[in-house]
């Protein structure tokens, strides 16, 4: 038999399930990547520790958005402060916030 084949191939699958076992501690201990979250600025507010605004995804959806969210953000995940990055059609400035 070929023993020289079967050792590079348990190689690779022992390495595989260790890449396996890291990612699925990293997603276990809650590592997230940053994200940017876009609102109106009448809406914005810090209260107690959380930010409530019209959280929208991006700069075009946070125009037609017109109420607050349900979605609250952490202050502490905030990683800047807002920024503002344009105007709606009404006016209104955007603030972009880039958070966790």
């Amino acid at each position: 038999m070929k023993l020289w084949l079967l050792i590079p191939c348990l190689w690779v699958s022992s390495v595989a399930a260790v890449d396996i076992i890291v990612v699925d501690a990293q997603q276990q201990q809650g590592v997230r990547s940053p994200t940017l979250s876009f609102c109106q600025a009448r809406f914005y507010e810090e209260d107690k520790g959380r930010l409530y605004c019209n959280w929208a995804v991006n700069f075009r959806y946070a125009c037609f958005v017109w109420w607050p969210t349900n979605k609250i953000i952490p202050a502490g995940a905030k990683l800047a402060e807002p920024v503002v990055v344009g105007k709606c059609g009404n006016g209104e400035p955007v603030y972009k916030l880039h958070h966790y």
